[in-house]
């Protein structure tokens, strides 16, 4: 059994990193994709649902109903349009020119100023459930701060306003800018890795430059790593390039440990480049390893690591299958760092799952990797 060489591995890696600077596609994907990705992902994902277009009916004309319809026209949250005729309402809600509708009543003032009930309709287009509870919780807060303003007293003086004062830690104005780049940045960065070494050992058979590769005195480890560091280098850059754009372009910030950060994205990588070179090695077709990829890796990967729904919301047998993807545990380090800063103490079990996920996966490798021709 031939002993391990660096000199060997380290000249498959020199022969695979030239091939990389002169191929511009693998540069433009390695590179250019995270950055355009992120930028075009990055400003139009939103969680927070701002700018919603209210329809008001005000059958009362009164200074309590303007001061009810102003403090929804206020906020953010909502955009406030008069309607004249209520029958226009459901129509407009049909059309989606509003989201939500506010009926006001008759003799509105006259209820609420002499502590009776004065009702109000709301109607709410139920046909977007990702966006009912939303609305209802800006119309509740809302209802309560034209509660006081009508009343015109600060809510602070008021018996009714509990004494609870809410504080958002690590991300105080709910920007969700600040939860969905780090979060994007795993996505982006497994895209790379994966869809680089899937091609690596398929592009050695399609050229027919497979044969002379096993005729060399280099070991099945040796090619395999001298195969995989060039493309955990260009990855770690690819991240790199993305965490300048989520600090400077979007501003998020990082309270964290750097060290930390690389080693769990080190770890990370490794996982995504195993996973792509066992594709790769598995399958001695391009296109084949792409759909593969694609079909293994990265739907998986988006839909299950916690990035779009949150993992512990889950099914109990899609949740063991997200923990068969590195991505899972990466999200929450990389959003920990950025926003949280929890020592690697803390985040031990995110570490140790994501090391195990790489040996597994680079042995799997080792073993299905042939130094024959069939």
């Amino acid at each position: 059994m031939k002993r391990f060489s660096w000199r060997r591995a380290l000249a498959i890696f020199s022969k695979e990193f030239k091939h990389i600077m002169r191929d511009p596609f693998t540069l433009i994907m390695a590179l250019l994709l995270p950055l355009t990705i992120v930028l075009i992902l990055g400003n139009s994902i939103e969680f927070n649902i701002k700018s919603i277009h209210l329809a008001c009916v005000d059958h009362d004309q009164t200074e309590s109903s303007r001061r009810l319809i102003d403090t929804f026209g206020s906020s953010d949250y909502f955009k406030t349009y008069p309607l004249a005729n209520p029958g226009d309402v459901h129509n407009d809600i049909v059309d989606e020119r509003a989201r939500a509708a506010v009926v006001i009543p008759p003799n509105f003032e006259k209820n609420f100023l002499s502590a009776t009930t004065a009702p109000v309709q709301v109607l709410v287009d139920g046909a977007d459930n990702s966006a009912i509870m939303a609305i209802m919780n800006y119309l509740t807060i809302i209802n309560r701060s034209a509660y006081f303003k009508i009343h015109d007293i600060p809510a602070y003086m008021s018996r009714q306003n509990p004494a609870m004062r809410v504080r958002y830690l690590f991300n105080p104005e709910l920007n969700s800018r600040w939860f969905s780049v780090p979060g994007l940045s795993a996505v982006i960065i497994a895209l790379v890795a994966i869809m680089l070494t899937t091609l690596t050992i398929c592009r050695e058979w399609e050229q027919g430059s497979m044969e002379m590769l096993l005729s060399t005195p280099a070991t099945s480890l040796e090619i395999i790593l001298g195969k995989t560091l060039p493309y955990a280098i260009i990855s770690f850059l690819g991240f790199v390039l993305v965490f300048i754009v989520a600090r400077v372009v979007f501003g998020v910030p990082f309270v964290g440990n750097y060290l930390t950060l690389i080693l769990g994205t080190v770890l990370f990588i490794l996982g995504y480049l195993g996973m792509g070179l066992y594709i790769s090695i598995s399958t001695h077709n391009q296109q084949v390893a792409i759909q593969y990829a694609a079909v293994v890796g990265l739907l998986p990967t988006v839909i299950l690591s916690g990035f779009v729904f949150p993992v512990e919301y889950m099914g109990r047998v899609y949740q063991y299958i997200s923990a068969v993807f590195p991505a899972r545990f990466y999200i929450d380090i990389t959003r920990d760092q950025f926003l949280k800063g929890s020592s690697i103490v803390s985040l031990w079990p995110a570490f140790a799952a994501l090391a195990a996920i790489a040996i597994v996966l680079l042995a799997a490798c080792l073993l299905r990797f042939k130094r024959t021709l069939e």
